[in-house]
């Protein structure tokens, strides 16, 4: 009877000298640099990532886990910065299970289709998940972020045509994906086939009017006719199609005019787009081939493999903001 008092009481003492969940905020550094970095984080988690990963969503209407949990998972008392980003950045550059620290959310989300991210802003929102508290939506503006840094240090002021137009793009992207694994979750690709007829390009026309630009998708091989390429975009995709054979992670084309500077930029494929413009006899299913044909009589665009470039974005942007 001792020993088993003795026992329960070492338990007891234990348990409660276990130690806390880890602290998995970090304060904010003082290099103006990093502090930059961690404000464009913030811009482009919000644009590209919160319409899979909000934290808001049903956790039966879920598109992904959320950024904090994904935070909780990628971090512990131990982890640096650099180790932090180094593991984002492999996993979002090439999604593999083999990369991931969450095969709970795998095998019931999937894994995330591959995007053409920039490294440099996959860094960015790798360095604003590591400092910020997610679970208050006003933590960055709490720390008064914005009188701690010049105005020289915003990544608006010195970007470029070309990083806008692909951040536009990225957005666009964004938006077009998150509906279509929804239409994609309550049908199946066929369902998605549907959707992409009745609702993409008014989404991605709406997102270009929201950013005060034109943005468009175009293709060699286009489904929609009215996304038939004209020669000028033929050509911009003939030699993105180059880039990309010779290597290039991050290719883009620009077209200057007195007025307007356009940006090109490839759309590549992935695993999800297969369903609906893979191979017909391996990938597609009867009941997508069948919504293909009733509503693309002329559809050019199946037979891809993953990777490939499908088509491009047509990024129109004034030369005056």
């Amino acid at each position: 009877m001792k020993n088993l008092l003795a026992a329960l009481l070492a338990i007891l003492i234990t348990s409660c000298n276990s130690p806390t969940p880890p602290d998995t905020n970090h304060d904010l550094p003082d290099d103006p640099a990093v502090l930059a970095q961690i404000q464009a984080g913030k811009s482009l988690l919000e644009a590209n990532c919160q319409s899979c990963h909000s934290p808001e969503a049903q956790l039966t209407g879920r598109l992904a886990p959320s950024m904090l949990m994904v935070k909780n998972h990628y971090l512990n008392d131990s982890t640096t910065l650099s180790g932090f980003t180094a593991d984002i950045v492999r996993f979002v550059g090439r999604p593999s299970k083999g990369y991931s620290k969450m095969p709970g959310a795998v095998g019931r989300f999937g894994l995330m289709p591959q995007l053409q991210y920039p490294e440099e802003d996959l860094k960015a929102i790798a360095a604003f998940v590591y400092h910020a508290d997610l679970e208050d939506p006003e933590w960055l503006e709490k720390q008064r972020l914005g009188e701690r840094r010049s105005d020289q240090d915003s990544p608006d002021a010195a970007e470029s045509f070309a990083d806008r137009g692909r951040r536009f793009a990225m957005q666009t992207k964004s938006v077009l994906g998150s509906n279509l694994l929804k239409a994609i979750q309550a049908g199946g690709p066929e369902h998605a086939v549907s959707f992409c007829n009745v609702r993409a390009e008014t989404l991605t026309d709406s997102s270009g009017t929201a950013q005060n630009i034109s943005i468009r998708r175009v293709s060699d091989r286009p489904r929609n006719p009215d996304n038939a390429a004209d020669s000028l975009q033929l050509f911009q995709i003939a030699a993105l199609r180059e880039d990309l054979a010779r290597g290039k992670t991050q290719p883009y084309r620009l077209y200057e005019e007195k007025e307007i500077i356009t940006g090109y930029y490839p759309i590549i494929t992935n695993d999800m787009c297969l369903k609906c413009h893979g191979d017909t006899t391996d990938d597609l299913s009867p009941a997508t081939l069948s919504a293909l044909r009733e509503l693309y009589p002329a559809d050019q665009a199946t037979g891809y493999a993953a990777n490939q470039l499908r088509g491009i974005w047509v990024v129109e942007m004034p030369r005056k903001k």
